[in-house]
């Protein structure tokens, strides 16, 4: 079996992996992002370009850009460079 693998791709061993994903959890639930917006964020965190998101979401790039800016919204932000640093943060 192989193991977990944070965002970052860093393999997860144990209480690491329910730790990470308790504190996505919570990140979630506080900045009440949808499911959609989470794998939005997932594929930011990824370094993927609009066009790239909206293939991976199956949506157009107009609405891909739409969901991008709502995940901004929720997250306070302004670029893309500050939701994945507060994303990927341990915080």
């Amino acid at each position: 079996m192989e193991p977990k693998r944070n965002s970052a791709g860093s393999a997860l061993h144990g209480s690491s992996a329910v730790s990470v994903i308790r504190r996505r959890a919570a990140f979630m639930e506080h900045k009440r992002l949808s499911a959609r917006e989470t794998r939005t964020l997932n594929l930011l965190g990824d370094f993927l370009q609009n066009k790239e998101i909206a293939s991976e979401l199956g949506v157009s790039v107009p609405v891909a850009e739409k969901i991008i800016r709502n995940v901004f919204k929720n997250l306070g932000v302004h670029k893309r460079t500050e939701a994945i640093l507060l994303w990927k943060s341990d915080k």
